[in-house]
């Protein structure tokens, strides 16, 4: 039966250099050369999760990116998305407004992150994403379609406290769907949308059965990518919620995975 691939990049295929290693470079094109789509799968802003799927090769087998933690779709067979959730201009300002001098709010686009003020690790990420930052201060700044944002309180809030949060958010925001990292940082996306969901969508797309289709990963965003994979495999540095769902722990990032995997369970097949 035909099988694919899905994998997160940080922490997961990618080093702690955020580069790609050539043993998996060169391990991904084979798995393409088989006729198994690799389709990268990450929380990383659409613009740059394309431009790392190209480093794969993916382009040259008209494959697929799931990103912005599976809100956006993109094919290379069309160059366009198949898929793009976002969320209203009423619920933006909303947001803003119940969130402003109040919380941190990170709003993502294909392109850009809005925050209210300067992050050194939100710079950071966008730096490493080549993607725009830009500090805002009111929501009409805000001129591309927003696909998630993270909500993050200055401190960790007690277990009753990050409840109150998510019943108001949820309250506010019916539309949307809240998902609790931890008890500081909460992901707001369209309603059932996921890696995991996102897996499940395209594997229908190009007519692979869900039972057929592997998963890479290592944080929370990973949960329901691991969870709704046919195998998902945990890698060895992942946290342990993840590696306990997961149908198999093995190597960590720095150590060539999923590369080593896939030579052993898919290519020497």
């Amino acid at each position: 039966m035909k099988k694919a691939v899905f994998s997160d990049l940080d922490g997961t295929l990618l080093k702690d250099n955020h580069r790609f290693s050539k043993l998996t470079k060169k391990t991904i094109n084979s798995v393409q050369k088989k006729g198994i789509p690799f389709v990268v799968t990450t929380g990383r802003l659409a613009n740059d999760a394309i431009r790392q799927a190209r480093k794969l090769k993916v382009h040259k087998y008209h494959g697929y990116v799931l990103a912005n933690n599976g809100a956006s779709a993109y094919s290379f067979k069309t160059n366009s998305f198949l898929w793009m959730m976002i969320f209203t201009t009423a619920e933006i300002n909303t947001l803003f407004k119940f969130t402003y001098q109040k919380y941190k709010v990170h709003f993502f686009s294909n392109n850009s992150t809005y925050v209210y003020e300067y992050g050194e690790n939100s710079y950071y990420w966008s730096k490493i994403m080549r993607t725009k930052y830009q500090v805002i201060t009111k929501p009409e700044e805000i001129i591309e379609d927003i696909t998630h944002a993270n909500v993050i309180t200055h401190e960790s809030l007690n277990d009753n406290d990050a409840a109150g949060l998510i019943q108001e958010l949820r309250q506010l925001l019916p539309q949307l769907d809240i998902t609790q990292y931890n008890n500081r940082v909460f992901e707001i996306a369209c309603k059932v949308i996921s890696k995991g969901s996102a897996l499940q969508f395209l594997s229908h797309h190009i007519g692979i059965d869900i039972s057929q289709t592997y998963s890479f990963g290592d944080s929370y965003s990973d949960l329901e990518l691991i969870r709704q994979a046919g195998v998902g495999i945990a890698v060895g540095n992942a946290i342990d919620e993840l590696k306990a769902m997961a149908n198999e722990v093995t190597l960590s990032n720095r150590e060539d995975v999923p590369a080593k995997y896939l030579q052993q369970f898919l290519l020497k097949k």
